[in-house]
């Protein structure tokens, strides 16, 4: 007779033999028997997070760094509801999470019954696959079909870089001990992708072409994808973009798109004949809007994506290879012709633009562009940053990054629910200094991530306490609005000192250059416990202060 939670037994088991290394668990009581399995099998590699919304912007954090995928687990009802901005986040930023939720069995579905819903296919929108496992098991043979399953999906995580949905319906008793695992290791091998092939027209459209733009999107750090862009810089025909946060580093890379397009006129830049674009989103909004307001004759997406997408509405083509094969065999074409005029004029207008914001930083006031400038140069070497959404992405495209630093930012959804979160997930795997620069909305309203006793000493957490939502007094419209400052800015009483106290960070204050320049130096110093710098800034200020970088009145 086969153990009614055999498969539970069973399950951290498979997810070990898969490579899963990290665990994140939020407690509950219809999850005891999964808590009591992963328990047993990872140890120390589970972390408890209580609020499933930070919890799952946790995994989000640590998978991103670990680059591979860490499992979810929660109990039933509204606490699977609350991962569902970190799994979309996941989705659209490509990053592997196994979600395993504890279900009511079937015949209490719709019934009022306590801690109850609709959990079967509850991500659809956005996830990869899911799977609602069965709740008893006659057979063997219905047992090792499900765990065919659950390998099929976890590989699905793997091999497309997304999150999957497996649904565990458990009735009770819940708080029996669990059977012994019942399966033999085994290897688990992801399929190979190197018998795909380029296709011969992008080749031809590369020879062809005489003006070309590469675009390279958020990206985690690796070291094939930068050796193979190095021989494409050869060519006289390619111009490269490439924000921070595509981890990409080379002196011929338009790093700060943004700042160029506010400081040049669009007619100076003449179109591409061929686009190139691959990884993750692309933060300037002025270089998309450019784009989609040229006719580009031929347009190619390359990369394992989950669907097809069209940034720049170009009814382009997919070669859907991973973009470092791509950019290898494309280099194998380049041409040593004299430099035409498409690349001097985008390198020319990068290049004034960088002289004119060069001269503007000297003579910033104290503002939010000047403190993320002023942490950007002191940052501790080989150190991590996240970057939070809103205003903070936004003007750190304006300024100049240092080197030998990994840049994450959540840009799938771009929401500011979990940028806290997921900075704490990758210090949790990591010894690497991890900066953290939020505004303080995004501070507040994450905070829960701070819930944690696992907190690392790694962590350092920059707040620009701007009072309010800083990027409505940056951007054209809101502040015309009548509701603008309750609406918009949405200034808030919380006294951030108060929350460092409580959650027991070393905490730092500074509102002006002076205190700020003179505290970074200790801030950044490794210690005993996480920190937290406070610094007050003000809207106005920063409004001149980013008027003055872009050169807008």
């Amino acid at each position: 007779m086969i153990h009614r939670h055999q498969h539970i037994a069973d399950l951290s088991v498979l997810l070990r033999q898969m490579g899963v290394e990290r665990i994140v668990i939020s407690p509950g009581s219809r999850n005891a028997p999964l808590i009591a399995s992963f328990y047993a099998e990872y140890g120390k590699n589970c972390s408890s997070i209580v609020d499933e919304r930070s919890a799952g912007y946790v995994a989000l954090g640590m998978a991103r760094n670990l680059q591979k995928p860490v499992a979810l687990i929660s109990t039933s009802g509204t606490a699977v509801l609350n991962y569902s901005p970190a799994i979309a986040e996941a989705y659209y930023q490509r990053i592997p999470l196994v979600i395993i939720t504890a279900d009511r069995p079937q015949k209490w579905i719709d019934q009022q019954d306590n801690q109850t819903l609709r959990q079967k296919d509850v991500f659809r929108n956005f996830i990869l696959q899911s799977l609602s496992l069965p709740e008893y098991f006659q057979a063997e043979k219905e047992l090792d079909n499900t765990y065919t399953e659950i390998i099929s999906t976890v590989k699905l995580s793997m091999e497309l870089q997304g999150p999957v949905h497996i649904n565990v319906p458990l009735d009770e008793p819940l708080y029996q001990n669990l059977p012994p695992f019942s399966i033999e290791p085994q290897e688990i091998n992801l399929p190979s992708k190197s018998g795909v092939e380029i296709p011969a027209e992008l080749i031809q459209h590369w020879k062809e072409a005489e003006k070309i733009l590469i675009i390279h999107g958020q990206d985690v750090a690796d070291a094939k994808l930068q050796r193979s862009i190095e021989d494409l810089f050869k060519d006289p025909r390619v111009v490269m973009i490439a924000e921070n946060i595509s981890n990409l580093d080379a002196e011929e890379i338009i790093d700060r798109p943004e700042l160029m397009l506010w400081r040049t006129m669009a007619e100076e830049l003449e179109t591409p004949d061929l686009l190139i674009y691959a990884g993750g989103q692309i933060v300037s909004k002025k270089l998309k809007s450019l784009l989609r307001n040229r006719k580009i004759k031929n347009t190619w997406r390359i990369g394992i994506d989950i669907f097809e997408m069209d940034t720049f509405s170009q009814q382009n083509r997919f070669a859907k290879i991973p973009d470092h094969k791509v950019y290898n065999i494309l280099s194998q074409f380049c041409k040593n012709e004299t430099v035409v005029n498409f690349k001097n004029s985008w390198k020319k207008a990068f290049a004034d633009a960088l002289e004119a914001t060069g001269k503007a930083l000297k003579n910033l006031s104290f503002s939010d562009p000047l403190v993320i400038h002023t942490v950007f140069q002191q940052l501790p070497e080989n150190a991590i940053v996240e970057l939070g959404n809103s205003s903070v992405i936004r003007l750190a495209q304006l300024l100049p990054k240092p080197g030998k630093i990994r840049w994450n930012s959540n840009r799938g959804v771009s929401g500011i629910d979990g940028c806290l979160s997921a900075a704490v997930g990758t210090a949790l795997t990591t010894d690497r200094p991890v900066v953290v620069i939020l505004g303080d909305l995004s501070f507040v309203y994450d905070s829960n991530a701070l819930w944690n006793r696992q907190l690392p000493s790694n962590l350092h957490i920059i707040v620009l306490n701007n009072a309010g939502g800083g990027l409505f007094g940056l951007i054209p419209g809101p502040d015309e609005h009548p509701a603008f400052r309750e609406f918009f800015v949405t200034q808030h009483p919380v006294k951030i000192s108060k929350l460092a106290e409580a959650f027991d960070l070393a905490y730092f204050y500074a509102e002006n250059q002076q205190e700020h320049t003179k505290s970074i130096g200790d801030f950044f110093k490794r210690g005993k416990r996480p920190k937290l710098m406070e610094i007050k800034t003000d809207q106005i200020e920063n409004k001149t202060a980013f008027c003055s970088l872009i050169n807008r009145k």
